[in-house]
């Protein structure tokens, strides 16, 4: 049995671990900033409600990363992915895989941010699924892609 870092096994089945302790530790945060904003700002201004409510947005929204599945099944051949609890859940089998693709972000020449995505052909459309991401390098994201090639024992297509 392999020790993985980005995912926990469970007999066939390998889950994607969340860090649920950051998120909820940028929740915080963001409900912080959203107090602090609308207490500064006087009431006559509207400006500190909006600002407030768009913190208030950024919170739910952190929170609802923490609610993300991924379950790569290599006995049934599966991967199930369930965005967040608001989102249903999908099934996608290892035939359907196409191939695997890191988006990056760039600003001024400095990587801010890569995501880590499997492509799969889904009755006929290409559907990206996120894997991890990654901050300031793609390195993150390109690990996360080796640990998943070695569980569903996919060589290089």
């Amino acid at each position: 049995m392999n020790d993985y870092k980005y995912f926990t096994q469970e007999g066939s089945r390998f889950l994607i671990k969340t860090n649920r302790s950051t998120a909820v530790l940028r929740t915080i945060v963001c409900l912080a900033i959203a107090v602090v904003v609308y207490c500064i700002i006087p009431p006559e201004r509207k400006i500190g409600l909006w600002g407030a409510l768009l913190f208030f947005v950024f919170a739910i929204v952190n929170l609802l990363k923490t609610t993300k599945r991924l379950i790569i099944d290599t006995q049934a051949k599966t991967v199930i992915h369930k965005n967040n609890m608001l989102s249903g859940e999908v099934v996608y089998r290892f035939e359907d895989f196409e191939q695997f693709y890191v988006l990056t972000g760039k600003y001024l020449f400095i990587t801010m941010d890569s995501t880590a995505f499997f492509i799969f052909d889904h009755n006929g459309k290409e559907k990206r699924v996120p894997i991890v991401v990654g901050l300031f390098g793609s390195k993150v994201a390109q690990n996360a892609i080796n640990e998943v090639s070695e569980i569903m024992n996919i060589e290089d297509k």
